[in-house]
């Protein structure tokens, strides 16, 4: 194994322990993995000036669109980026909500799989 800091990488060396779920430095490894994600997705500003924003706390993530095609794009590039990071999107934890000032019927956003 390798590690890159700032722009070089470090000698090899091999690993010969593994970090369990909930150890303390489980989190930091997840926080930094999915900082690096979401910096791919390349959101800056805010939602004034841009047509998406993406909020995330811990390992929940928050996507806010002007419109229901600037969601599904988003999550679907959230998606991609994360299980280049060896994350795993689970489908069954995953929740969407559509809000407008117009009065619409509820309508779900499906997402090809």
């Amino acid at each position: 194994m390798k590690v890159k800091v700032n722009s070089s990488y470090s000698e090899w060396f091999e690993t010969k322990t593994v970090v369990r779920q909930g150890d303390p430095l489980s989190a930091l490894l997840f926080s930094v993995v999915l900082d690096s994600v979401i910096t791919n997705l390349e959101v800056r500003r805010n939602i004034a000036t841009r047509l998406k924003e993406i909020c995330a706390y811990a390992d929940d993530i928050v996507i806010i669109g002007r419109k229901k095609q600037i969601l599904i794009a988003t999550f679907c590039k959230l998606k991609y980026e994360a299980q280049n990071a060896g994350l795993i999107v689970n489908n069954n934890k995953t929740k969407y909500l559509f809000c407008t000032r117009q009065i619409i019927h509820p309508t779900y956003i499906s997402l090809k799989k």
